[in-house]
């Protein structure tokens, strides 16, 4: 009798341990937040300033690419070395840069970032706290940055002009990626 006692006390500790589960499910969209400042959902690629972007992934981002009224790029995108970053069609100009370093994860493929974003998503005090890299006092309307000796990933750049806060996902290549395998990654 003590024996099935010990037995079933045993089985019901072992069966309470073993079916304890973490509800992760595969899901890391339970576990990170849609405004993460190191999250990348997506990109979008572009070679030069006139060339058109197209979408990989769902990018979280918030840059005005419009043709009637402001518009920032950020080109090439993927980087190789060098990131032009150009403000059009306004007086405002580019006065601070950050860089922060990101990890891409495709979750939030169908949040639509226009309805979570706007200027005040994140302090400069996060994004200097969380930054790499700080370019300040630029007042320009172009800059050049050099990504030569940065690691190859993904990053987040953070634009700061006169008036907004803007940001991009880029992705350095320092390794000479296939650029194939590169669009396939977010399919």
């Amino acid at each position: 009798m003590r024996l099935n006692y010990k037995f079933h006390i045993i089985l019901c500790v072992f069966l309470t341990i073993f079916s304890c589960s973490s509800d992760d499910d595969d899901d890391d969209s339970k576990s990170v937040d849609e405004t993460a400042i190191d999250l990348v959902t997506g990109i979008y690629p572009r070679s030069d300033s006139f060339s058109q972007s197209f979408r990989l992934g769902n990018p979280n981002v918030r840059m005005p690419l419009n043709i009637s009224s402001v518009s920032i790029i950020a080109y090439p995108n993927p980087v190789v070395e060098l990131l032009t970053v150009q403000i059009f069609q306004t007086n405002d100009l580019i006065t601070d840069v950050w860089l922060v370093k990101a990890n891409a994860n495709q979750i939030f493929q169908d949040t639509n970032f226009e309805d979570i974003f706007d200027q005040n998503t994140y302090t400069e005090s996060e994004i200097s706290q969380a930054s790499i890299q700080t370019y300040s006092d630029i007042s320009n309307n172009t800059i050049t940055l050099n990504f030569e000796g940065f690691e190859t990933g993904y990053y987040r750049i953070f634009i700061k002009t006169n008036e907004n806060l803007y940001w991009d996902n880029i992705y350095v290549d320092n390794n000479d990626l296939d650029i194939t395998e590169f669009f396939d990654s977010w399919e």
